[in-house]
């Protein structure tokens, strides 16, 4: 979850790797503080993308926790490498052993990327059941190279998709377009300028908001000379292990199994 507009009665679903992060903040001069908006995005990007008069309107709250999470997630690794539990259950993250498990750490109190049910926990059902509620999609290949780039990760490209692709693709799916039938508007990544400038009229804002949205690229990876990693280090094998996990993003929205290498 990004944004829940009272006032203007819109829920914003935020998916990972999607450019939600520059749409919140996009979105925020439409904002109030009795809205929610993400903690995390406001704390993150707060020095360089918020004006002075934003930063009075939002303080993100940032709280310290005991860190159940963190030993709960330790305990869910070992269940995980289990004999035939793959074949019983999806999970949404890979097993991770390490050990050093800090006692406290510090969260958010409203994650950008909550899912679906989170969100109904956080809004009557009234509220949700009548907002106009919105969210991206992204071509899964160029979605998942985005979350390689962003991840810091050391392995090689093929290597990170054999044992990270089931489960970012499940968390996505069951998280976020498991029930499509809930959005009122879907934007495409690719999509951006036409999409923006229609859920501008749907939000009946009295501006075209993709003129502060590109502006605003936030959380955008380069490579080290500077340019975008391209489509091309995405070998067959990866292809088909991506096309399997997101056979769903690619059906129901109409992506081509073909990878356009011109994008």
């Amino acid at each position: 979850m990004t944004i829940v507009n009272y006032k203007k009665n819109f829920i914003f679903i935020h998916p990972r790797r999607t450019a939600g992060s520059s749409l919140v903040l996009s979105l925020l001069k439409y904002c109030s503080s009795d809205d929610i908006v993400c903690d995390d995005v406001l704390n993150d990007h707060s020095d360089k993308w918020l004006t002075m008069n934003l930063k009075e309107k939002f303080k993100p709250i940032i709280e310290k926790k005991l860190n159940i999470v963190g030993f709960k997630n330790l305990l869910a690794s070992i269940i995980k490498i289990l004999p035939l539990v793959k074949y019983i259950k999806k999970f949404n993250y890979s097993p991770d052993f390490n050990l050093n498990i800090p006692l406290f750490i510090k969260e958010p109190k409203t994650y950008s990327h909550a899912t679906v049910n989170e969100i109904k926990k956080l809004v009557t059902k009234s509220f949700f059941d009548n907002a106009f509620i919105f969210t991206i999609v992204r071509n899964p290949y160029d979605q998942f190279l985005s979350f390689y780039q962003a991840s810091g990760s050391k392995k090689n490209f093929k290597k990170f998709t054999e044992t990270q692709a089931s489960f970012f693709f499940n968390r996505e799916i069951s998280h976020f377009y498991e029930n499509i039938s809930i959005y009122g508007k879907i934007l495409r990544f690719e999509n951006f300028d036409e999409d923006i400038k229609e859920l501008s009229n749907l939000l009946k804002l009295p501006e075209n908001i993709f003129y502060i949205f590109e502006k605003t690229k936030v959380n955008e990876f380069k490579s080290k000379k500077g340019k975008k990693l391209d489509l091309s280090i995405i070998d067959d094998s990866s292809k088909e292990i991506i096309y399997s996990n997101a056979r769903k993003i690619f059906k129901d929205f109409k992506y081509s199994k073909n990878i356009n290498y011109k994008q």
